[in-house]
């Protein structure tokens, strides 16, 4: 009796070591050194009523991130122009304080340090940027940016999907709901990633054929979702939930459609942009399908070709940003 115990106490820590899974290689890694600087915090620190030394105490406090913006967000001097940034200043305070609340640098921070610990495992020789920026700019501008003193991120374009700001006539010109219902805090993590590695590795697609164009972004789409391996697939590419139910439903039929008439080997830039533009709704797929449903596509083929790899090239994402896109579609086991 005790022997048929001994064995099935084997057996079992046998079998529960067969499934196991794999220890994630990230674990052990070095982590970046990162700070945040909250500049816009410092920023509406300054006390109007005496603007312009506080102002000057502003620039000489920040030096390097001041010039960058004054004169590439704002597009003023801050040496000529202080009643032209002071009147900025008293327009964006309530937007500043809306930030607050949202209280978006605070989740953001502890994510995007996690995902740059990642992104150097993978890619070691990018040096990564040292600090996080947090800024308040106009609407319009800049939200996510890469800089010679770190990544400087926009507050004003995540405050949430649903905030007031982005539906005026004027922000919702240029910020439809198709795009602004991603200025949420979540996706800061996501943009900050994007832009590092294109950062790293600009992507160049312009010109190409539609198949590579999709299996270069879906390159990027892989990379990012092992920088991020708990985030959502509609995070990591920015769909709805309906979008990536309706998607999924009809992979087979959006596969057969692009893969019939030589489309796949298409230059044509309609066609292009009608697979890969953000939008809405898709013009050849009708309105549950968005715009760059091209991404999905891309995206599953590049993950299908990876899961053929063996476990060391699995962790080679410099190969997979080098391997041809046509040496991925010939390779890849390919079922939609």
């Amino acid at each position: 009796m005790r022997l048929t115990r001994l064995l099935y106490g084997l057996v079992l820590l046998a079998l529960v070591g067969c499934n196991t899974a794999p220890q994630d290689p990230v674990v052990d890694s070095a982590t970046p050194t990162i700070k945040a600087m909250q500049f816009d915090s410092a920023f509406f620190a300054m006390d109007s009523l005496h603007f312009e030394s506080d102002l000057a105490k502003l620039v000489q406090a920040y030096p390097q991130f001041s010039a960058d913006y004054f004169s590439q967000i704002l597009m003023l001097s801050s040496k000529k122009e202080s009643k032209k940034i002071l009147a900025f200043y008293k327009a964006y305070l309530p937007i500043y304080q809306a930030t607050k609340k949202v209280q978006a640098s605070k989740k953001s921070t502890p994510e995007i340090a996690a995902a740059f610990k990642r992104f150097h495992y993978y890619f070691p020789t990018y040096s990564l940027p040292k600090q996080l920026i947090y800024f308040i700019g106009p609407l319009e501008t800049y939200g996510n940016v890469v800089t010679k003193e770190g990544l400087a991120i926009g507050l004003q374009l995540y405050m949430g999907a649903t905030s007031s700001w982005y539906y005026s006539e004027q922000i919702n010109t240029i910020y439809p709901s198709y795009i602004s219902r991603q200025f949420a805090p979540e996706y800061i993590v996501v943009h900050s990633i994007q832009n590092i590695l294109n950062d790293y590795d600009p992507i160049a697609i312009n010109g190409k054929q539609l198949i590579e164009q999709m299996i270069e972004i879906g390159k990027r789409q892989y990379i990012l979702s092992q920088c991020l391996p708990t985030a959502s697939d509609t995070l990591l590419l920015g769909y709805t939930g309906n979008q990536l139910k309706a998607i999924e439903e009809n992979k087979g039929d959006i596969w057969t459609f692009l893969s019939t008439q030589n489309r796949l080997f298409s230059v044509d830039p309609n066609l292009t942009a009608s697979i890969l533009k953000e939008a809405p709704y898709n013009d050849y797929f009708g309105e549950a399908i968005p715009g760059n449903v091209g991404k999905y596509i891309g995206y599953k083929i590049v993950k299908s070709w990876m899961k053929q790899q063996d476990d060391a090239s699995k962790n080679d994402l410099n190969r997979l940003l080098k391997t041809p896109a046509k040496t991925i579609f010939d390779q890849a086991e390919i079922d939609f």
